[in-house]
């Protein structure tokens, strides 16, 4: 591994510092752009929009760019925090990308209110699109073990746990309903456990069945993230002895 950050220096620093900066900046700009505009898109106060999965997962991925760029800025790049800073991207990576899917697939398509203003551009497109990027294009993110790749459902669980405490309690989530998300309204007529569905309407499924159906996207994406970034890995070493053993077969015939 000591041979591997050693080509990485040689390799440079900018790609990975620039993107993750980027990454940054951005999902702090459109958590700010959120919360600034919280009342003009129908939210009662600034703090009930950061009770969302969205706002949360924006800070998640800023706060592990920000401590991925402090890594790679040290003067002695340490192997232990890169893995460890890696694993986070790879979590939270995981997490923008829910934030994401939801968007797209969900929330925005049957919404009954405009939806594609700047702030959620950045925070479910944006954002999530270069968290991606960066962790799939990166060399300096180290592959993750499969043991590990699970931990990728670990801040949506908590997060679902967390927001249905509050569901249970009648919290109001800045809109005046006591949930976040249509899929979370226990108190629907679908309940946790009924259906309905309606032609050319957003299908009327139980809470129950959506959480598992967001659950088995959730371990889906983690798997399947870690076996692409395994498999990029892998396709990166084996250029890489390739293309030694091209030097080193060029070395000898100079030799004789």
């Amino acid at each position: 591994m000591r041979e591997r950050i050693l080509q990485l220096k040689k390799e440079g620093k900018i790609y990975p510092i620039a993107l993750n900066l980027a990454i940054g900046v951005l999902a702090l700009l459109g958590v700010l752009l959120a919360c600034v505009y919280a009342t003009r898109d129908g939210y009662s106060t600034w703090l009930r929009r950061m009770l969302y999965f969205t706002q949360q997962s924006n800070l998640w991925i800023a706060a592990v760019s920000f401590a991925f760029v402090w890594v790679l800025l040290r003067p002695e790049v340490n192997e232990r925090h890169l893995r460890m800073v890696g694993l986070f991207k790879y979590i939270f990576t995981v997490s923008i990308t829910v934030t994401g899917i939801i968007f797209c697939a969900l929330l925005a398509p049957f919404a009954d209110i405009p939806m594609w203003y700047l702030s959620n551009v950045i925070t479910h497109v944006i954002v999530p699109v270069l968290a991606i990027l960066d962790f799939f294009t990166d060399r300096w993110i180290l592959p993750i073990r499969k043991r590990e790749a699970v931990y990728g459902l670990i801040p949506p669980a908590v997060w679902f746990v967390f927001a249905s405490v509050l569901c249970l309690l009648r919290v109001d989530f800045g809109r005046g309903d006591p949930y976040p998300y249509f899929f979370m309204n226990f108190y629907s007529e679908a309940g946790l456990f009924g259906a309905q569905m309606i032609p050319g309407e957003r299908p009327q499924l139980g809470s129950f069945y959506w959480f598992v159906l967001i659950l088995l996207v959730v371990l889906g994406l983690c798997y399947a993230f870690y076996a692409l970034h395994a498999a990029i890995w892998h396709r990166r070493e084996e250029a890489e002895r390739n293309e030694k053993a091209v030097c080193s077969e060029e070395k000898n015939d100079e030799a004789l």
